[in-house]
């Protein structure tokens, strides 16, 4: 029978981490002069504190903890930043470049996360029933096409479309975690970090066509990519289509297709009404006369904005992070107390950021 387990005292650092103010600071949008008239100390004072130049008193750890809202607990964590791309490797897919400040207040609320599903992981034992294959891609004369064959085979996908792309990523051991980017415009962020399962976060706010190409995308750099490259973003997405879309599956049903052919095949594959029309071209199915034609349909249409809402189809939903979560509230029965204690957050941003309500115990909201 599972028990309920506390953190051990070994398990929390036994010194201030100056690190950890910067990153909830970063986690909360403030500037340090912000945190500076919040918390009461001088700007010069959280400056050196910040820097690891001057040892926090107790009183100043409290004021820093009330100006941050969060446990003082927080800045006692053992948990190292996974920060810059170069340093974690997060593989970034956004629409537009966005403001520093706001990337980097997503990267931090990122590595809290981390910290929260490791605290989750301890209380449980996940074991993959597939294998997540690593591949060098310079090892493949068809690039990625060729990856995503491979990655089909090992995983006993059979031919056609793939009916819940969700369902094999997880069965892998990978941890898809739901997060509203839309602030971010970031559509997915994948983690190869040692020691933990590799980590998915998906932009709950994108539609479900796109979502499930980028966690297709997301599983491409898992795969392929260990260090980050200027070519890596461009490969992903080529894994990711042929992932979805084979091409001696797909090939004909893109030959000759037309705007309302692209329209049936989407609820059939599962992409988008964009992705077939770039498939459809990519592997040859139609010549590029006929691919300008028909995008300038869909500009026409405005279905390059929007595609048509009777057309799409039901997102495919993560199921392990949630029974994470579950797991520790219903099933090992941890109290408001308990979770602020193991996340070192105050109960009701725990609450907020996954989903908990108070009843006669915790449960998941939908």
């Amino acid at each position: 029978m599972a028990q309920l387990n506390k953190i051990n005292p070994s398990e929390v650092a036994t010194q201030f981490r100056s690190d950890l103010v910067h990153l909830r600071r970063r986690m909360l949008g403030m500037s340090q002069a912000e945190l500076a008239t919040a918390s009461g100390l001088s700007q010069s004072i959280l400056s050196k504190l910040e820097d690891g130049l001057r040892e926090a008193t107790e009183s100043q750890q409290a004021a820093l903890a009330d100006a941050l809202r969060c446990p003082v607990a927080f800045f006692f964590q053992k948990e190292r930043e996974y920060g810059a791309p170069i340093s974690a490797h997060p593989m970034f897919r956004k629409r537009a470049a966005v403001g520093v400040k706001v990337l980097s207040r997503f990267i931090a609320e990122l590595n809290v996360r981390i910290a929260h599903l490791r605290a989750f992981l301890k209380a449980v034992e996940i074991e993959p029933e597939l294998p997540i294959p690593q591949y060098d891609i310079d090892d493949f004369d068809g690039g990625a096409e060729e990856v995503a064959e491979h990655v089909r085979r090992a995983w006993y996908i059979p031919n056609g479309p793939i009916k819940s792309l969700m369902d094999y990523v997880e069965r892998s051991g990978c941890i898809v975690v739901p997060l509203d980017m839309a602030e971010a415009q970031i559509d997915g962020v994948s983690y190869r970090i040692p020691g933990l399962p590799p980590i998915i976060f998906l932009n709950n706010r994108a539609p479900a066509d796109r979502q499930r190409f980028s966690l297709a995308h997301e599983l491409g750099h898992i795969v392929m990519h260990s260090i980050p490259h200027p070519e890596m973003e461009d490969q992903a997405n080529q894994f990711a289509s042929a992932l979805l879309m084979p091409s001696g599956d797909v090939m004909p049903h893109l030959r000759d297709i037309s705007i309302e052919r692209a329209a049936q095949l989407k609820k059939v594959w599962r992409v988008s009404m964009a992705a077939l029309l770039v498939r459809a071209k990519t592997i040859g199915a139609i010549d590029h006369y006929k691919s300008d034609y028909l995008w300038r349909q869909m500009s026409a249409l405005g279905y390059r904005m929007q595609e048509p809402p009777e057309v799409a189809f039901e997102r495919e939903r993560p199921t392990v992070f949630p029974a994470l979560v579950q797991h520790l509230t219903e099933e090992l029965g941890y109290t408001q107390q308990d979770l602020e204690h193991v996340l070192a957050l105050h109960y009701e941003e725990v609450a907020q950021m996954y989903g908990l309500q108070t009843r006669t115990g915790l449960r998941l909201v939908n």
